[in-house]
C-alpha cells in the first residue's frame, strides 16, 4: 500500500475539488486515482456502502468519506500529522468561525442549480469536454464503445439529478440572473482579501471552490462566463488550487483578516454575500426543515442509526416544493444538507455572550437569522460513512 493518503475522485467532480483544494493549501501530500479505477469499485465501495466520491484512504487504509469528514480529519490531528504551522480551516475568530460553516454549507449545496444547469444545458460548448473528462475518470483503459455507453449513462443521470435540483426551462432564465448576481458580489469582495475571509484560505473558500472550480470554471461554457464578467473569482479558482498562497496581487494593503469589531461593523462585501445566501438559499433550507419535520412525524419508529429508507445508502428522503425568487420549483431532500446546517448551528452554540451578541447583529442585517433556529426534530449523523438518524426526542425538539 502506498504510503500516502490515496484521494478517489474526479477532476470534474465537485465535491472531490473540496477535499483537493484543502488537500493542496495544507501541502499534504497525497495520490489521486480516478472513481474508475477497479480497486475503488472492488475493495471501496463495498466498504463505503455506496457508490460516493471522494474516499480518502489513509496509509493505515482507514476510510474517508466526505468532504466536511475528510478535513475535520486533518484539523482534529493537525499537531500529530505536523500541521500546526500551516493555516487552519476555520478562523482563530469565533464569529468568523461560523461564518465559514455558512459558506461551506452554501458553496457545496446552495450553488448547485447553477453548476448543473451550466454543465448539462449547453451541449454545444461543453459536451465533447465532458465526454472525455467523464470517461478519463469513470472508465480509464476502457473501448471506445464501453466508454461511450458508460459516458451516456452517467450524463442521463445527472440530466435527471439537474431537474431533481430545480433546473427546468421555466427556470434558467432567473438561474442565470442569480448567477451571475453572486459572481458579481464576488468579484467585488474579492477586490478586498484574497480569500473569502481574510489573507488564509478556510472552509469558506473549501466549501465555494467545489461548484465555482470542479463545474463552473472547468466547464468551458461557465469558464468563459466566469473569466469574462468575474476576474477575480477566476483568479480566486487558480489560487484555490495552488499550495502557495498566490497573493501578490494584494501587497501593500492592510488585509489581515476581516474587521468585524465589537461594534458589529463588517466589510460591507461579505454582508452583501450574506444577505445573497439568505436570498438566494435561506426558502429552501426552510423548505427541507419543514418537510423533513413532517417526514420524521409520519415515521416515529425510525431507530436511531438508520436513515428510515429501504436502503442504508439512500440519500434522498422525498420531494418539496419551495417558492424560490417567486418561482414554485420542487427539489429533492437530502438529509446530508440538515448535517452540513447542524455545523452552522453547532459552531453558533459555542460563542460566548460578546461573540454571540456580533453574529446576531450581523446575521439580522443580512437577513439570515432564522439559518440559526431552523432545526429538525431528530439530528442527522454519519455513521459508518452514512447519513442516519439521531436519537429521537420525545418533545420533538432538535
Amino acid at each position: 500500500m502506498t504510503q500516502l493518503p490515496v484521494l478517489y475522485g474526479m477532476p470534474g467532480s465537485l465535491y472531490t475539488g473540496k477535499v483537493r483544494s484543502y488537500l493542496r493549501k495544507q501541502r499534504i501530500a497525497f495520490e489521486e486515482r480516478p472513481a474508475g479505477d477497479p480497486r475503488f469499485r472492488e475493495e471501496i465501495v463495498p466498504q463505503i456502502g455506496r457508490w460516493i466520491i471522494p474516499v480518502l484512504q489513509m496509509p493505515d487504509g482507514t476510510l474517508l468519506q466526505d468532504g466536511a469528514a475528510i478535513i475535520d480529519h486533518f484539523e482534529a490531528n493537525a499537531a500529530l500529522l505536523g500541521l500546526t504551522k500551516r493555516p487552519r480551516a476555520l478562523p482563530q475568530d469565533a464569529v468568523l468561525a461560523v461564518l465559514a460553516h455558512v459558506f461551506e454549507l452554501f458553496g457545496g449545496e446552495g450553488l448547485l442549480r447553477p453548476a448543473m444547469h451550466y454543465r448539462w444545458n449547453f451541449d454545444a460548448d461543453n459536451l465533447d469536454f465532458l465526454r472525455a473528462d467523464f470517461c478519463a475518470g469513470l472508465a480509464p483503459g476502457a473501448s471506445a464503445d464501453e466508454q461511450r455507453a458508460i459516458f451516456d449513462l452517467a450524463s442521463k443521470r445527472m440530466r435527471q439529478a439537474t431537474l431533481a435540483f430545480g433546473v427546468t426551462p421555466q427556470t434558467i432564465a432567473t438561474i442565470e440572473h442569480s448567477y451571475a448576481d453572486f459572481l458579481g458580489r464576488l468579484d467585488h469582495h474579492l477586490a478586498h482579501t484574497p480569500y473569502l475571509l481574510g489573507d488564509t484560505p478556510t472552509l469558506a473558500d473549501y466549501g465555494l471552490i467545489a461548484p465555482l472550480y470542479a463545474h463552473l470554471a472547468r466547464d468551458p461554457h461557465p469558464a468563459s462566463l466566469m473569466k469574462r464578467t468575474a476576474p477575480r473569482v477566476w483568479r480566486w479558482v487558480e489560487r484555490m488550487n495552488s499550495p502557495d498562497p498566490e497573493i501578490g496581487e494584494y501587497l501593500g494593503r492592510s488585509s489581515h483578516g476581516l474587521d468585524i469589531g465589537l461594534d458589529g461593523e463588517t466589510l460591507p462585501s461579505l454582508e452583501n454575500l450574506l444577505a445573497f445566501v439568505a436570498q438566494d438559499y435561506l426558502p429552501e433550507i426552510a423548505a427541507y426543515v419543514s418537510f423533513t419535520d413532517a417526514w420524521l412525524a409520519s415515521r416515529p419508529d425510525i431507530p436511531a442509526g438508520s436513515n428510515g429508507m429501504p436502503k442504508p445508502g439512500d440519500r434522498q428522503i422525498g420531494i418539496t416544493q419551495l417558492i424560490w425568487r417567486g418561482q414554485a420549483i420542487d427539489v429533492m431532500v437530502m438529509p446530508y444538507r440538515l448535517y452540513l446546517l447542524q455545523r452552522v448551528q453547532d459552531a453558533a452554540e459555542r460563542l460566548d455572550t460578546t461573540d454571540t451578541a456580533r453574529l446576531q447583529a450581523l446575521l439580522e442585517r443580512s437577513g439570515l437569522t432564522s439559518l440559526l433556529t431552523l432545526k429538525c426534530r431528530r439530528r442527522v449523523l454519519r455513521q459508518g460513512h452514512l447519513e442516519v438518524w439521531g436519537p429521537s426526542n420525545p418533545l420533538g425538539d432538535a
